[in-house]
């Protein structure tokens, strides 16, 4: 039998067992579709708007009102409370009433003539997004306001028609994400987190289920019938990663940077990386359940080992060696290179190489295991 013809008979023989059973075809069906649709609704708003803020003024003074004023003004703060005293506001906070407190101490302005004036920012940091959106916006705000009160002790000691805004004045502009949306920023990460999560699980499944039920007996597998039998599962997660770029870059009109082709190259790449890990899971154990199980620690965390939300450069010698077996902490890359920063292709390309490193290092082992225990009964019916 030729090559094709085991690759052939391989993937429908696949195609038979799915069809019987609607739970395994849930994986690649409507599973997928149900938490990708979650994810995008609940992130649909994009960008950070009207974080509640309480503001407590003990000096009564403009300063305070203008302070008031900018923090309404800003898009993506709200003035929910005027605060009595800091007691109160700090209920608010604990109570999650609001995610921040100001706090303009009495004689604020007086001392900044001095030199010595303090505006007090109390941030809700349990809440990390939240909480770098409202110090942005009031690192603005108290700027801005720190400008007039500069050029107000200018006016009461120099002549007038004298008085100048300050010569230079610091600006800061997003180079990529401009507009700071969580969508484009999360959306596209989590999507393919979500993806390759449920991929690792079906191809587990799909192999760990022959071992389990002795069908390998009559199967009797060789490289390209595995080939074959993964094959449908490849297919079906490409077409869940082109539907997810497509909601993002065509539906919700995010613009990919870079080209659509190295994207879905470095999907291919990855789910084969899946691949690898998961033959070498069931061939090790010979187990479908723990190979399931050591499935959920492999790739269940691995959003927040791939660095691209919360950085690994300082975390643990532990932390960064697992960051780099994971193909997603790779693909995420690829993400930021081709899709956000649309850097040149000899740069963005860069993530495939460790991909298929851990491609080969995982998948030629983990076949060999698996083929050895496909012809070993005793390796057969574990639960």
């Amino acid at each position: 039998m030729s090559v094709f013809a085991r690759i052939s008979n391989g993937f429908a023989r696949e195609l038979r067992f799915l069809a019987r059973n609607p739970w395994d075809l849930a994986l690649l069906t409507w599973l997928p579709l149900a938490l990708c649709a979650i994810i995008a609704w609940q992130l649909s708003a994009g960008v950070i708007r009207d974080l509640p803020v309480a503001l407590v003024d003990q000096e009564r003074g403009a300063l305070a009102r203008d302070v008031a004023i900018r923090i309404e003004g800003a898009p993506g703060l709200r003035l929910a409370y005027h605060a009595q005293d800091m007691a109160e506001a700090e209920r608010m906070a604990r109570a999650g009433a609001v995610e921040a407190i100001v706090l303009i101490p009495r004689e604020v302005t007086a001392r900044a003539f001095e030199g010595r004036g303090q505006i007090t920012l109390y941030v809700n940091a349990a809440h990390s997004a939240a909480s770098s959106t409202i110090q942005r916006e009031l690192a603005g705000i108290i700027g801005a306001a720190n400008g007039r009160v500069a050029i107000e002790q200018m006016a009461a000691v120099l002549p007038p028609g004298t008085v100048r805004a300050a010569p230079l004045a610091a600006s800061s502009a997003i180079a990529f994400n401009a507009p700071a949306s969580q969508e484009q920023q999360l959306v596209s990460l989590l999507h393919p987190a979500l993806l390759h999560l449920l991929f690792m699980l079906a191809v587990v499944s799909a192999f760990g289920r022959e071992l389990r039920d002795a069908s390998v007996a009559e199967w009797r597998p060789d490289l390209a019938a595995m080939a074959g039998k993964a094959a449908p599962y490849v297919l079906a997660f490409m077409v869940w990663g082109a539907l997810a770029t497509g909601y993002l870059a065509g539906l919700r009109g995010w613009t990919l940077a870079g080209g659509p082709a190295l994207l879905m190259t470095g999907y291919l790449a990855m789910f084969v990386a899946y691949t690898g890990v998961a033959l070498l899971l069931v061939g090790a154990t010979r187990c479908m359940s723990q190979s399931l199980s050591l499935t959920g620690l492999y790739a269940g965390a691995s959003f927040a080992f791939a660095g691209a939300i919360f950085p690994v450069d300082q975390a643990s010698s532990f932390a960064k060696v697992w960051a780099e077996i994971l193909p997603f902490t790779h693909f995420a890359r690829l993400i930021a290179l081709d899709w956000v920063s649309g850097a040149e292709a000899s740069v963005a390309v860069a993530p495939l190489l460790p991909l298929a490193i851990i491609m080969l290092v995982t998948g030629v082992p983990g076949a060999w295991l698996f083929l050895r225990a496909s012809r070993r009964p005793q390796d057969w019916g574990r639960r």
